[in-house]
């Protein structure tokens, strides 16, 4: 479970104050859904900025131009490659054609050591899964609405992912991931958030929460651009919910004789913890003295199980 953030700045008419402070809320919000790494990503006179640090949006300082027209965002919560090593945080770098772009991602990709095997990507030493998004676009070899579509189309698993090319433009492709997405158009800009959560959080008590806005609605297999002028357009994907059955078969076997040797799950079970729940459970990270010791707390158990869920993309 990640979270992603960002905005699109394009009227100019926010301080540099009141854009710091937003981008401070964004992150630190964000924080709920992440706190093993924070990053974003920004163009600076033609040239895209990344900056990401191992570390919980709250201890990071994020500095930016007060003129940035478009940022985004992320906040990890590590599922697949080491955070410490900071070359598999968000956001990744890629480059097309197209110039240089930042990908960001949340969510989880199941099929991305098959598409390691068959696609014939250079060597790389990143190991998020996520960075097989930005393989596949670099290999299209342009960055657009149809690369983006047959992208979204190839991976398996659950998704949003966020990119943003140095000329400007804003690109989301939504998969079945959750997204929150207001314009103010008096003020010339565009929020986004994972969550509608997370987006209340930001504006309470902000300089934002005096003006009007509007939601926009982004649906599972649709893309949306917005360039450096505001406007937005939309095209779509055909989206394939590959769900926690896919995840499951793929690590049933691997888990098997240790749920069927375990004393542990035959107590489990009488919790109504089923094999599906343990496996997702001993994924988190969890050993089985920890999971012993939630059974004491039916609350804690429950919710540590929904959010393993969460992470790999079966509710949003």
């Amino acid at each position: 479970m990640c979270a992603i953030f960002g905005l699109v700045n394009y009227k100019h008419v926010i301080s540099g104050k009141h854009l710091k402070e937003l981008v401070e809320a964004l992150s630190t919000e964000s924080e709920v859904r992440g706190t093993d790494a924070s990053g974003i990503a920004y163009v600076k006179n033609g040239e895209m900025v990344i900056y990401k640090k191992p570390k919980p949006a709250h201890k990071m300082k994020f500095y930016f131009p007060a003129d940035t027209t478009i940022l985004t965002g992320h906040t990890r919560m590590t599922t697949q490659g080491n955070a410490k090593f900071n070359f598999n945080n968000h956001p990744f770098a890629g480059k097309t054609a197209d110039g240089c772009f930042a990908l960001c991602h949340n969510g989880v990709i199941y099929n991305y050591d098959f598409l390691e095997k068959t696609e014939d990507f250079p060597d790389t030493h990143i190991e998020t899964d996520s960075y097989v998004a930005v393989q596949l676009i670099e290999k299209y070899g342009r960055l657009d609405f149809g690369t983006i579509a047959k992208m979204s189309e190839t991976v398996q698993g659950s998704f949003v992912f966020t990119i943003l090319n140095d000329d400007n433009t804003l690109y989301i492709s939504k998969g079945d991931n959750p997204l929150c997405l207001i314009h103010y158009k008096q003020l010339g800009l565009y929020v986004y958030t994972s969550t509608i959560d997370i987006m209340q959080a930001v504006l309470k008590g902000s300089f934002l929460e005096r003006f009007p806005f509007e939601v926009i609605n982004v649906n599972e297999g649709e893309i949306i651009s917005i360039s450096k002028n505001g406007k937005l357009e939309r095209s779509c994907f055909t989206f394939e919910d590959y769900g926690f059955n896919l995840y499951y078969d793929r690590y049933y076997d691997y888990y098997k004789d240790k749920l069927d040797d375990s004393y542990l799950y035959s107590i489990c079970n009488m919790f109504g913890i089923s094999q599906e729940d343990m496996i997702l459970l001993y994924e988190m990270g969890y050993c089985d003295e920890e999971i012993e010791m939630m059974l004491d707390d039916k609350e804690l158990l429950q919710s540590c199980i929904e959010e393993a869920k969460m992470c790999i993309g079966e509710y949003i």
